[in-house]
C-alpha cells in the first residue's frame, strides 16, 4: 500500500527518502527504519552502492560513408551503391542546399536517396 512507497528527493548530490507520510526515512538507535523528521537532515541521507558495472553511454559513431563535406559523403554513397559499368561516377549535378537542409533535419540518407533515383544509374534506389 501507501506505506511502502518512497520517493526519492536529491538535494546537493545527496538523496534522502520520503515516505508516504511526508516524513524522511531514518534509522533510529535501535537499528530500525523509521520515517518520523519532516526534514532532511545528514541522518536521513541516504547512500545507495550496488556491485553492478555502470553501464556507459557509447557515442554515436559517424558511418565511414559520412565523413568528410556533403560532397564527399555523397560521393561515397554513390560509389557504395551505384552500379557503374562504363567506370564512371555519375553523380547528381544539381544544388546541394537540399542536403545541407536534409542534414540538419535528420533525412540526410532519405534526401540522398531522392538525389540518386534521379539519376536512374543506381540498381537499388528503384
Amino acid at each position: 500500500g501507501p506505506r511502502e512507497q518512497w520517493e526519492p528527493v536529491f538535494q546537493d548530490g545527496k538523496l534522502a527518502l520520503l515516505a508516504g507520510n511526508s516524513c524522511f526515512v531514518s534509522c533510529n538507535d535501535s537499528g530500525d527504519i523509521v520515517a518520523t523528521t519532516k526534514t532532511a537532515g545528514e541522518g536521513e541521507m541516504v547512500k545507495i552502492r550496488t556491485n553492478v558495472e555502470r553501464v556507459k553511454k557509447q557515442k554515436v559513431e559517424v558511418p565511414d560513408e559520412e565523413k568528410g563535406s556533403l560532397k564527399e559523403a555523397e560521393v561515397n554513397y554513390v560509389k557504395k551503391f551505384q552500379s557503374f559499368q562504363d567506370r564512371r561516377l555519375r553523380v547528381n549535378p544539381e544544388d546541394r542546399s537540399r542536403l545541407k537542409k536534409a542534414k540538419v533535419g535528420g533525412t540526410l540518407h532519405e534526401a540522398l536517396l531522392d538525389r540518386r533515383e534521379k539519376m536512374k544509374a543506381d540498381r537499388y534506389c528503384k
